[in-house]
């Protein structure tokens, strides 16, 4: 079995996209130490069902899953990264490791990346901006942080340490304290313990957007939201909608004036008040600076001098004429419609393929044992009825029935099925 387990519990918008990309690629070496990453991406599902109530029923089966991987491996250490730990309270992952990890207790790391809180509260704007979680103003989403608590990170990152002890570390999201200013090789760094390591770089979408991006993704989410229905698999697919466009708008030529988004004085100097003692108790308390010399609290001193006077436009219509609405509206319709009928796959057909991605395997056609008979796979099956069948029957054409049957939701449509042969 392995040696060790690091935990990479994030936060988001740290660099834990180029951090998994890069692990997943497998081309991450060391001739001291050896290393397993048993996902083709991230352990996002794992941490879901320590934070959300409707995938918790599934904890048991993949923590259990994860364990079997790891008492199989004969690595030195083993790594699970997924960023919305942040969101996990750390007694419900002891609790799955007491019950599934137990011959790893005491040979577990834990790190968490912190991004200074200005910064966060930017970043954090234009991620739930792309994938319409929000679709207010930046001083809405200020409040909701406030009322939230989840710009106060001291408080959390105490609550790992109270249950992990020493074994939690927390870095700076502050590039000239990373080592060599990349957080891909510091986490690296952290993972070898200074033992000599190399990887092979992964590109990484750069996905940071204009504010006409995040205008118009407001706007297309404001018609999906209201024509698509607010089902769980249509918000999903509306959440891959807007993930995936912000990654091919990353990747096409921006205007020269293009403008980013940024904090207003106003609510900068708000944050300042807001956070002034969080950012120092993480400085001293968790990095190990010197009362108002950290990184978090230089940031958020120097973050009124960094925003721009006034409030910018969020709406569309402050960045684009009338005709660019007009087509923006539209194309919003047209994907309501699909996200409607077919979300799953919508959302599947949507995903943008990264570095070393690996397709999914797809489910098994032949339910019984052997190879599938002539004219039994699917492609056979609909070459036959094309043909008019394996007994010669000709094919005909749809009646009134057979084109209400297709209207109807794919559940529905499968329980009739059995009875199509009898309608007119």
């Amino acid at each position: 079995m392995v040696g060790e387990i690091v935990f990479h519990l994030g936060d988001c918008k740290t660099g834990t996209t180029s951090i998994q990309r890069t692990l997943a690629a497998g081309k991450v070496t060391s001739a001291g130490r050896s290393v397993i990453y048993s996902t083709r991406s991230h352990h996002i599902p794992l941490a879901s069902t320590l934070n959300r109530a409707a995938e918790a029923k599934f904890a048991d089966k993949r923590f259990s899953d994860l364990a079997q991987k790891l008492q199989r491996s004969s690595a030195d250490t083993a790594i699970v990264s997924a960023e919305t730990f942040e969101f996990v309270d750390p007694r419900k992952l002891e609790q799955m490791i007491d019950r599934h990890l137990a011959p790893w207790k005491g040979k577990m790391r834990f790190i968490s990346y912190v991004r200074p809180h200005a910064d966060r509260m930017v970043s954090g704007f234009a991620e739930r901006t792309k994938q319409g979680w929000h679709t207010g103003s930046m001083d809405d989403l200020a409040d909701r942080f406030d009322k939230k608590g989840l710009l106060h990170f001291a408080p959390r990152f105490q609550r790992w340490r109270d249950t992990f002890g020493e074994a939690h570390s927390v870095r700076p999201m502050v590039r000239s304290l990373l080592r060599d200013g990349d957080v891909v090789n510091d986490f690296l760094h952290f993972v070898f313990e200074g033992e000599s390591f190399s990887y092979e770089p992964v590109p990484v979408a750069n996905e940071s957007l204009t504010l006409s991006d995040l205008a118009a993704l407001r706007r297309m989410h404001g018609v999906l939201e209201r024509r698509a229905g607010s089902a769980a698999a249509v918000q999903a697919a509306r959440r891959t909608f807007g993930w995936n466009l912000a990654i091919l708008l990353s990747d096409l030529p921006k205007p020269e004036d293009a403008g980013k988004p940024r904090l207003h004085e106003a609510l900068a100097h708000r944050l300042i008040e807001t956070y002034r003692e969080d950012a120092e108790t993480v400085d001293r308390a968790f990095l190990g600076f010197e009362p108002g010399t950290g990184p978090l609290s230089k940031a958020l001193h120097d973050a009124p001098a960094r925003a721009v006077p006034a409030p910018q436009p969020i709406a569309a219509e402050a960045y684009f004429e009338p005709a660019a609405l007009r087509m923006i509206d539209g194309t919003a319709e047209l994907f309501a419609r699909m996200l409607h009928d077919q979300p799953e796959l919508m959302a599947k057909a949507m995903r943008v393929p990264g570095p070393g991605a690996v397709s999914a395997p797809s489910r098994p056609q032949n339910k019984g044992k052997g190879k599938p008979g002539p004219g039994r796979t699917p492609g056979a099956r609909r070459a036959a009825r094309l043909k008019g069948g394996p007994a010669g029957r000709k094919a005909q054409p749809a009646s009134a029935a057979g084109r209400l049957a297709r209207r109807l939701p794919k559940g529905l449509r499968r329980k009739l099925s059995p009875l199509r042969r009898y309608l007119p």
